[in-house]
C-alpha cells in the first residue's frame, strides 16, 4: 500500500530500574522528544500530515495542543501500543484512569496488540461522553537489528555451557520458574534490568541474572541460547509479546504462559509450548521436553521463523498499521 509518508525518528532511552526514575528523568526526554517532532512536522515540515502516529501518550498531548493552537482539526493522532497496568493504590489507579480519559478525548485512535484489551479500554473508557478515541487491535511486530538466519537450530555457541533464556520485566513470574529449573541439570540466563519483578525471590544456583544486557549483548544471548522461556504473572494485558517475536525471528524454540493475549500470537505445538499459569510441574516437563526432543525443538523454530516473516516483522506491522489508519480515513467525511 503506497501511502505518502515521513518519519521523524529519534531514540530515546528509558532504562531505569525504578519508576521513579522513569518519571523524573524519562518522561521528561520523552517530552523533549515530541516537542522536537511536533514542531518539525507541523510547522517546518512543507506538507501538514494527515495523519500521525505516536508512541506515547506524552506525545499524544504535545501533539494535540499544536493541533489546537494551528485551530486545525487534523491531524488525526493515533496512540501505539497503549497497555493500562494496574497499582497496589486505588487513588493512583483512579488518577491514572482520570488522565486517560482526558488523553482519548483528545486523540482519535489507540492501537492495542491484543483483543482483549480493545474490549477492556472500550468498556472502560468507551462510556465516558468525552472520549472520542477508537480502540482497536493489530499485532505487535519488530524491526530486529542483528538478526540471522540460523544454520543449526537450537545449537549453542560452540565452547559455551547450554543455557535458556528468559528476559522481560512486565508482567513475569520468575517465581515458578525458578522453582521449575533449580533441579534440572540446565542453566538459565535472566535479561532483567528490574529490581521489582526479581525482589523476594531467592535465585537457584544454575540461574544467572543479567541485569545490563542490552542492545548487542541481548543479541548474543538470545542467538546463543537453546530456546526461551516466558513466565507470565498476568493474563488481562499484552505481555510477552516483544520477547516471543524476538526468540521467532532468531528461530528459537519457545515456551510461554498461556493467556488470551498469547493465543492470538501462537499456537500450542506449532510455533511454541503454552503451559498453564503458576505451574511449577507443567513447566518443568515442558522444558523437559524441549531440551530431550530436538525434533520438537526444530519443528517449533521452524514454525516460529516463517510466522515471524509473515505476521509479526516491521513490514507486516507497518502494513497492518497502515490498514487500519485508512480504514478510518475512509470513514471519515470530507472536509472542506
Amino acid at each position: 500500500m503506497d501511502v505518502p509518508h515521513q518519519l521523524f525518528a529519534g531514540e530515546v532511552v528509558l532504562r531505569y530500574q525504578s519508576r521513579i526514575w522513569l518519571l523524573l528523568l524519562g518522561w521528561p526526554k520523552m517530552g523533549w522528544f515530541a516537542l522536537n517532532s511536533a514542531i518539525r512536522s507541523l510547522l517546518i515540515s512543507k506538507t501538514y500530515p494527515d495523519t500521525v502516529v505516536v508512541g506515547s501518550h506524552i506525545e499524544a498531548l504535545v501533539f494535540s495542543f499544536f493541533r489546537a493552537l494551528l485551530l486545525r482539526k487534523n491531524p488525526k493522532i493515533v496512540l501505539l501500543g497503549f497497555i493500562l497496568t494496574a497499582r497496589k493504590s486505588m487513588l493512583i489507579n483512579t488518577m491514572r484512569r482520570i488522565y486517560f480519559n482526558f488523553v482519548f478525548s483528545i486523540i482519535d485512535k489507540v492501537i492495542c496488540h491484543s483483543t482483549l484489551e480493545v474490549e477492556r479500554y472500550t468498556k472502560l473508557f468507551g462510556n465516558s461522553r468525552a472520549t472520542r478515541a477508537e480502540f482497536l487491535f493489530i499485532p505487535y511486530g519488530l524491526h530486529i537489528s542483528g538478526r540471522e538466519q540460523q544454520t543449526q537450530l537450537n545449537k549453542a555457541a560452540s565452547g559455551n555451557r547450554p543455557y535458556i533464556l528468559t528476559a522481560g520485566r512486565s508482567g513475569r513470574d520468575y517465581a515458578t520458574l525458578f522453582k521449575a529449573i533449580e533441579s534440572l541439570d540446565i542453566e538459565l540466563h535472566v535479561v532483567c534490568d528490574s529490581a521489582d519483578a526479581l525482589a523476594g525471590l531467592t535465585i537457584p544456583l544454575n540461574v544467572s541474572v543479567l541485569r545490563e544486557c542490552y542492545d548487542g549483548a541481548y543479541v548474543n544471548e538470545l542467538r546463543n541460547s537453546l530456546f526461551v522461556v516466558i513466565p507470565l504473572g498476568v493474563n488481562d494485558i499484552s505481555a510477552g509479546q516483544m520477547v516471543l517475536i524476538q526468540a521467532m525471528a532468531f528461530a528459537k524454540p519457545t515456551i510461554i504462559t498461556r493467556t488470551a493475549t498469547v493465543e492470538e500470537y501462537v499456537m500450542n505445538g506449532k510455533e511454541s509450548l503454552l503451559v498453564p499459569q503458576g505451574s511449577v510441574t507443567e513447566l518443568r516437563t515442558a522444558i523437559n521436553r524441549l531440551i530431550n526432543d530436538s525434533d520438537l525443538a526444530t519443528h517449533l523454530a521452524s514454525n516460529a521463523v516463517a510466522s515471524f516473516d509473515t505476521n509479526f516483522s516491521m513490514k507486516a506491522y507497518v502494513r497492518h498499521l497502515v490498514e487500519s489508519v485508512m480504514r478510518q480515513r475512509l470513514r471519515d467525511p470530507p472536509t472542506n
